[in-house]
C-alpha cells in the first residue's frame, strides 16, 4: 500500500508478502494497517474493483470511503466495453469537481457507450470514481494509479530470493527519503511546499482576470466576471 504526502511524492505504508489475493490475504493486511492508520471520517481508499478489497475494508474499517482507481476503471472501459476513441470523455467527467460539468461529460459518454455507462452509474455508483459526487473532502490526488511506481522501482529485485527483495526495500527507499530530505529543506524557511507553492501562484495568476461586482446589493452575495469575457458572468 501507497499514499503521497503534500510535495505529491508517493511513499510506502506497508508491505506485505501473501500466497494470492484473496480474502483472508487482505484481512490481515487492513488488521494490520490499523495499528498505524486509524478509522475515520477523514480517510479514504483507493484501489482497483477486486471484491475482497471492498469486503474487508468495511470488515475491518467503520468510516472511511472506498473508491476505484480511475487509471484501473478507464483500463477497463476501453478492453472490455471498447471505448477507446472517446475515453477521454470518461477520464473528463471523473476529474471534474462540478456537477454541472461532470453531466455534461457523462451524458456524452453516455451517447455513444451505453452500456458502459449504465455500469458507471448504477453497477459502482458515481461516489467511487467521481470527483464531483465523492461524498467527502474532495482530494485532488490518488486518481491515477501510483502503486505501479513502486512497482517500477522493485520490479527488477522480484527475480531475487525473499530476504534480498526486503533487505532491499527499506535501502532504496532510504535513498529516496533522503533525497527528498534535502530538497524539502532548501525551501525551510517558505511557508508552503514548492507544490502548494506553485498552485497558489498559479491561481492567483488566474484570479487576475477575474473581477467581482455586487450587483444585487446582498451582502451574502457577489458575481464574479472576467475582464477577458466582460460583461459575461461566470
Amino acid at each position: 500500500m501507497v499514499a503521497q504526502d503534500m510535495e505529491n511524492h508517493v511513499y510506502p505504508i506497508d508491505f506485505c508478502v501473501i500466497d494470492k489475493k484473496n480474502g483472508a490475504s487482505w484481512m490481515f493486511l487492513f488488521e494490520k494497517l490499523k495499528s498505524i492508520v486509524v478509522d475515520g471520517l477523514d480517510l479514504c481508499f483507493i484501489s482497483d474493483r477486486h471484491k475482497s478489497i471492498a469486503n474487508d475494508i468495511v470488515r475491518a474499517y467503520n468510516y472511511p470511503h472506498h473508491g476505484y482507481c480511475m487509471r484501473h476503471l478507464g483500463e477497463n472501459l476501453r478492453v472490455n466495453h471498447q471505448c477507446g476513441d472517446y475515453l477521454y470523455l470518461f477520464y473528463h467527467a471523473a476529474k471534474s469537481y462540478l456537477f454541472e460539468v461532470f453531466s455534461n461529460h457523462f451524458e456524452e459518454f453516455k451517447i455513444y457507450y451505453l452500456e458502459a455507462s449504465f455500469l458507471l452509474e448504477y453497477e459502482l455508483g458515481f461516489d467511487k470514481w467521481s470527483k464531483a459526487h465523492f461524498p467527502r473532502n474532495k482530494y485532488d490526488v490518488m486518481t491515477i494509479n501510483i502503486i505501479e511506481l513502486i512497482n517500477a522501482i522493485l520490479i527488477a529485485k522480484r527475480e531475487y530470493p525473499m530476504t534480498f527483495i526486503f533487505n532491499s526495500i527499506p535501502k532504496r527507499f532510504g535513498e529516496k527519503f533522503r533525497e527528498r530530505r534535502a530538497y524539502v529543506l532548501n525551501y525551510k524557511d517558505n511557508k508552503f511546499v514548492p507544490a502548494a507553492k506553485k498552485i497558489a501562484r498559479d491561481n492567483m495568476s488566474e484570479g487576475n482576470s477575474f473581477y467581482v461586482e455586487n450587483i444585487n446589493g446582498d451582502d451574502n452575495q457577489f458575481t464574479v466576471f472576467s475582464w477577458v469575457l466582460r460583461p459575461k458572468s461566470t
